[in-house]
């Protein structure tokens, strides 16, 4: 398990320093989903719409190094699997229950997220 936070915690610090793109999605469970299936593509761009704006704009600073250095870490999560267990959403906020299978270990976490622009985005939690 502490394989799982690890792993997740340092990939975790990657997507909050990478920022760029820009949307969210139409429900919690679909930003969850949308950030995780980037992540595992190690899709910058792609991960980055899940943020909010104003975390978004550090991708476009980022170097090539530092974009190949980020890709290379979401390569790891390649065998990961993400499934969503249901979420609460409360006025502008909402909260997703998690359960992650990593490297033959799972775990059951939370992902909190943000209406903005009436989209979801990512803010915090599981290995965000």
């Amino acid at each position: 398990m502490r394989k799982i936070l690890a792993v997740l915690s340092i990939a975790g610090l990657a997507v909050m320093a990478c920022g760029g793109g820009g949307g969210g999605a139409s429900t919690p469970e679909d930003a969850v989903n949308g950030m995780f299936s980037a992540m595992k593509d190690g899709d910058l761009d792609a991960m980055a719409q899940y943020l909010p704006a104003s975390e978004r704009g550090d991708i476009e600073n980022m170097t090539d190094e530092e974009k190949e250095m980020a890709q290379a870490m979401f390569a790891m999560l390649g065998d990961m699997d993400v499934k969503v267990l249901g979420s609460e959403i409360d006025g502008e906020t909402a909260v997703v229950s998690i359960e992650v299978t990593f490297m033959g270990e799972t775990d059951e976490d939370e992902v909190e997220l943000m209406l903005e622009d009436g989209k979801w985005v990512v803010t915090s939690g599981g290995m965000f």
